[in-house]
């Protein structure tokens, strides 16, 4: 057809053009001079493509979620990819964003996504980097798309703000912003701008949840800052939202925390809670859980006190310098060093609860359930080392500052304190230890009998008792009951001697308003004393005054004295227990002489009645056997009279000799009156006077020289001798 022929016609022309044009083209070209071209060097010749500069993406819900950026990719033969100087841009589930680059890193893609990769193994300056700050650099890492962990093999190093650290092998979640170093964790944190907050930790792993703001250590864990050092098995410190500060530290198993330099503390316990002020460093509280121990610094360089106890709180000043409240629960025990004149103590009970001010520390302290309480007191001359214990319900105690020695302990309910051989119980005891005073006394609400105290020799019993324990004085007063043990047979210790006057295996009580003892033998019971034995023996006065040293008495105002005396029948010759009375102003015994002195101030005479007679005087003296209970002799003087059942005499001075059982009357005169068995009386005036009591028998003389005796019958007996 003619078209067709008209179609091929123009094509053969277009192509006869064309070939034209390139050919002259080809000859241009020809013409000019050009360089040779550069071969191409591939990275690694295993590669099995190479490309350049490249970015690889992942994009969920329109965001970018990965960016993996490289210099160079490099494929190979089995589907790995490798990217040279990579800069991987990634996010958290919360879309927090993180960074990591290497030198070299295997880019991996995720299943059904093959254009977008992310980054696996990372090798040559790794780092990652945080929104927060944190930074982690090492030789080489691992990276999991899937589980957002990366993971560091070898040595590894990081920094957040002050904080630096290093270590062997770690992973970091960008989950959770968890970094964890394995192994042999070391990390530092410089001071703060005021030149505080340094710390220097140790563990065998540790882990910085920058997200929950918290840091972790584990294996012997070990921190040193602010001159505090704190071990443990595991310790977590808790940070502000800066985390820069330190809120608060926990220790766990095998907690210990120590100060450094000169007044050192200690606090050890399986956990360990310690809160902290604002500032990161300074301490407000600890809480020690289970067999908890604090050991608190001495004053001035001293010793350290002791505190153990299962739990134990401590809060501090707001300087962080002195602890202000203590408490302690369950097997608290607190001992205190000895410290200058101060003895050594050591407290227990169920609980404790101390407190103090600032600049001062702990000052007070109350101790409660079941109190035992022991000092230790050093040798002193001749005097051994002793112990002081004494068990209460209840104590409170006043120290001077920092818990130092005690100056007074407040013992409350069912009170025993023991010292040697000294016992003293009470609902309260107040102790006074720079006195050496304690002080016995009831007190409402609290349990107990007494005040008592007991020593081998003596138990007191009173409403007030104060007692020095070293040197044993004791004063006491109202409703006084003094028990006076026997002194055992065969001892020849002087201590716990009674007056001969009185049985010795008998106890002796005393009764009085007031009680002053010296500490070494003499006693003074003042204000209606009254003593006696169970046999019936009894002395009563304004004040007695007994010696146990000596077995001396003194009793003073309305004396009255009773006592029981072996007394021999004239005609039988048999002894029987009797009844001698005697009353005074004063009585004055000494028991060296075995000599009873009854001595009259006032118009009314001395008496003394027996059944040897009845006689007053002035004064009389009463002398006792070798065995205190028969009379030897008995004198009377100064206005004398005698009574006996058939005789009435009077005169200036008589005595009664026992052995002759005979009086002697003096006198100027010394009168006689005598009944005879019809039961008339005469009178016989002399100058001397000697009856004999068994027979009757009655002689009187005169003076040589003056005029004889005289004597008349009277018409009446004398009241003395009626019936």
């Amino acid at each position: 057809m003619r078209w067709q022929k008209i179609a091929r016609l123009v094509i053969a022309a277009f192509v006869i053009v064309f070939a034209g044009v390139v050919i002259y083209s080809m000859r241009q070209r020809a013409a000019m001079p050009t360089a040779a071209p550069e071969p191409v060097r591939a990275t690694d010749p295993s590669a099995y493509t190479e490309t350049g500069k490249g970015t690889s993406e992942q994009i969920k819900d329109g965001k970018v979620v990965t960016a993996v950026s490289f210099a160079r990719q490099l494929t190979y033969s089995d589907g790995k990819v490798r990217g040279i100087d990579v800069d991987a841009k990634l996010t958290d589930k919360e879309g927090r964003p993180m960074r990591l680059t290497a030198k070299e890193a295997e880019l991996v893609a995720p299943p059904g996504q093959p254009q977008a990769l992310s980054v696996g193994k990372l090798t040559g300056d790794v780092k990652l980097t945080t929104d927060t700050g944190l930074e982690v650099t090492s030789a080489e890492a691992a990276f999991s798309d899937q589980t957002g962990i990366l993971t560091i093999p070898g040595p590894v190093q990081f920094k957040k703000g002050r904080m630096t650290g290093r270590g062997v092998g770690a992973t970091y979640n960008r989950n959770n912003d968890v970094l964890w170093i394995l192994a042999e964790a070391h990390v530092t944190a410089a001071p703060d701008a005021a030149g505080g907050g340094a710390i220097e930790a140790t563990a065998g792993s540790a882990g910085l949840a920058r997200a929950d703001n918290y840091m972790k250590l584990e294996k012997n864990a070990r921190i040193v800052s602010d001159g505090r050092t704190a071990q443990a098995a595991i310790i977590t410190l808790f940070l502000d939202q800066s985390g820069e500060k330190v809120q608060r530290m926990e220790l766990r198993e095998q907690s210990r925390i120590t100060g450094t330099g000169a007044g050192a503390s200690l606090m050890v316990a399986k956990d360990i809670d310690m809160n902290y002020a604002e500032d990161g460093r300074t301490l407000r509280s600890s809480k020690l859980m289970q067999n908890a121990v604090v050991e608190l610094p001495g004053g001035a360089g001293g010793p350290a006190r002791r505190i153990a106890g299962t739990t134990i709180d401590i809060a501090m000043s707001p300087d962080g310098a002195t602890v202000t409240s203590l408490n302690a629960m369950e097997r608290v025990q607190v001992d205190l060093p000895a410290e200058g004149d101060a003895p050594g103590k050591q407290i227990r009970s169920s609980s404790l609860h101390a407190t103090g001010a600032p600049g001062q520390g702990l000052r007070n302290a109350i101790f409660e359930g079941g109190v035992d309480y022991t000092e230790v007191r050093p040798a002193s001359g001749k005097a051994p080392a002793a112990e002081r214990k004494a068990r209460s319900l209840r104590l409170i105690v006043a120290t001077k500052p920092g818990l130092g020695p005690i100056e007074q302990a407040d013992f409350r309910g069912n009170v025993r304190f023991t010292d040697a051989d000294t016992i003293a119980e009470a609902p309260r005891a107040l102790y006074t230890i720079a006195k050496d005073m304690l002080d016995l006394s009831p007190s409402d609400g609290d349990a107990g009998t007494g005040p008592v105290v007991t020593t081998p020799q003596l138990r007191v019993e009173a409403r007030n008792i104060h007692l020095s324990p070293t040197s044993k004085k004791l004063t006491a007063d109202t409703d006084i009951r003094s028990s006076i043990k026997p002194q055992k047979k065969g001892t020849a210790d002087a201590t716990g001697r009674m007056p001969v006057m009185l049985k010795q295996d008998q106890p002796v009580t005393v009764t009085s308003n007031r009680l002053a003892y010296d500490g070494v033998a003499e006693a003074t019971y003042s204000g209606s004393a009254l003593l006696w034995q169970g046999n019936g023996s009894r002395i009563s006065g304004d004040t007695i005054v007994l010696n146990d040293r000596t077995g001396n008495l003194i009793a003073r105002g309305t004396v009255r004295t009773t006592m029981i005396m072996m007394d021999e029948d004239p005609k039988t010759k048999a002894k029987t227990p009797t009844v001698t009375n005697a009353s005074s102003d004063l009585l004055d015994y000494n028991d060296a002489k075995r000599l009873a002195t009854y001595t009259s101030s006032s118009a009314t005479l001395a008496r003394l009645t027996s059944p040897q007679g009845d006689m007053s005087g002035k004064r009389i003296d009463l002398y006792l056997k070798e065995s205190g209970n028969e009379v030897e002799r008995a004198e009377s003087d100064d206005t004398v009279s005698v009574k006996l059942d058939k005789l009435f005499a009077t005169g200036k001075h008589l005595v009664y000799t026992a052995s002759a059982d005979t009086y002697l009357l003096t006198g100027q005169p010394a009168v006689s009156i005598q009944k005879d068995e019809q039961g008339s009386c005469k009178r016989t005036d002399g100058t001397t006077m000697t009856y004999h009591r068994a027979t009757g028998f009655l002689r009187s003389e005169g003076i040589a020289g003056v005029a004889a005796t005289r004597s008349k019958p009277l018409d009446a007996c004398p009241a003395e001798l009626k019936p």
